[in-house]
């Protein structure tokens, strides 16, 4: 896809006051104080720096630039460029398009009774469940537990909105905060996914960008990235292709090229496959992108002008590769690049580095690289 993101960047800049800087501020206030003194006095006035009148002169010129900073700023929210905050929730609103409040985490709940009852066992709808450490879901449902049968499993969803529920693997929910007769234990049969933090500025302004294609009903790539995201404001990339002739291939991503669970993925074909979303004629399949394996086998050196900083230097060239890996997957299709991660190091101040692994790959559109071995070695310091 596009990256609109980069698109939006490259737009010109543009000033509300010209460009203006406080030198420039300061030095016309003192011509313009100087040129009036002599029109109603006749005589020159040389300002010297020490001067008082010059000193005031700059104290009011940094006030008055303080209020230009302000008319500047504030003619740029109304332009995708610039906005942010609440100025770029009144953007969206002009295009009806409103920021992700937050998602929470889902899972299945199961419950297991200690026998089997002769009557059914109801579970209430908003049945709470922890973890033990203050992460709390509940049921988003009113379930029953059948006569002679001994577990059910039931929807549930975080209490908080945001990503602190993801990730919990079966098992970790265990912990039943209202007490059912009957039931022996609960515990979440799946991992929990799909939990989102308020969707960020530079989602939101991509979005905005994507707005437009949402309204063809012909079935384009825009469209069905503008659809995508606005499922579900943790997808971060997206890729649509069609490998035959009425199938539309969707893969995407989530927050550092994180891959989506298989409930998100059923989540979004679900919601794609809406009449209103999807023209007649589009069969529509969504998945995660193939992965591609690499690894990072490397050799660094250090400048012995920067022998003092040694230290401080292996921990920036540690970074330096956490940066290389997020960078790596969080884009659909980027092909693997030992020179960005030669570029990383050499911003990290290593001197050079001799780089074994990973090679130049070409990534296809429908996968993503995702590291698989790292051995990052330090090779000592050597003169320039």
């Amino acid at each position: 896809m596009n990256d609109m993101t980069g698109t939006i960047k490259n737009y010109p800049d543009i000033s509300f006051i010209g460009n203006l800087t406080l030198e420039e501020l300061q030095n016309q206030m003192i011509i313009d104080f100087s040129k009036r003194y002599k029109e109603l006095t006749g005589k020159e006035m040389e300002l010297a720096p020490a001067h008082p009148y010059r000193l005031i002169l700059y104290a009011a010129s940094l006030q008055l630039y303080q209020a230009f900073q302000y008319l500047d700023q504030a003619g740029k929210q109304s332009f995708l460029k610039y906005a942010y905050g609440d100025y770029l929730d009144n953007l969206g609103a002009l295009k009806g398009i409103a920021r992700s409040m937050g998602e929470r985490a889902k899972t299945i709940m199961r419950f297991i009774l200690s026998k089997e009852q002769a009557g059914a066992v109801t579970i209430p709808k908003g049945t709470r469940v922890t973890t033990g450490n203050e992460i709390y879901f509940y049921t988003t449902e009113l379930a029953e537990i059948p006569a002679g049968e001994l577990n059910v499993d039931v929807q549930a969803e975080c209490t908080e909105v945001g990503i602190l529920g993801n990730g919990l693997e079966p098992g970790a929910v265990s912990v039943l905060v209202d007490l059912i007769p009957y039931v022996q234990s609960v515990s979440n049969a799946n991992t929990s996914a799909g939990g989102q933090d308020v969707e960020s500025d530079e989602n939101l302004r991509e979005r905005i960008h994507l707005a437009p294609a949402g309204y063809s009903v012909a079935g384009p790539d825009a469209a069905y990235q503008y659809w995508t995201k606005k499922y579900n404001s943790g997808i971060t990339d997206v890729k649509v292709t069609s490998p035959s002739e009425g199938i539309v291939d969707i893969r995407f991503i989530m927050e550092d090229g994180e891959l989506p669970e298989e409930n998100l993925i059923e989540g979004l074909k679900k919601y794609l496959s809406d009449n209103n979303i999807r023209p007649l004629t589009d069969k529509v399949q969504t998945g995660a992108p193939e992965l591609i394996k690499y690894n990072i086998d490397l050799i660094y050196y250090i400048s012995r002008k920067d022998a003092s900083r040694t230290e401080k230097i292996r921990k920036n060239v540690e970074g330096a590769v956490e940066t290389f890996k997020i960078w790596q997957q969080e884009k659909i299709g980027r092909d693997i690049n030992p020179s960005k991660l030669l570029y990383f190091l050499i911003q990290a101040e290593a001197k050079r580095a001799d780089i074994m692994e990973p090679a130049f790959t070409v990534v296809p559109d429908n996968a993503v690289a995702r590291i698989q071995n790292v051995n990052v070695v330090y090779g000592g310091i050597e003169d320039d």
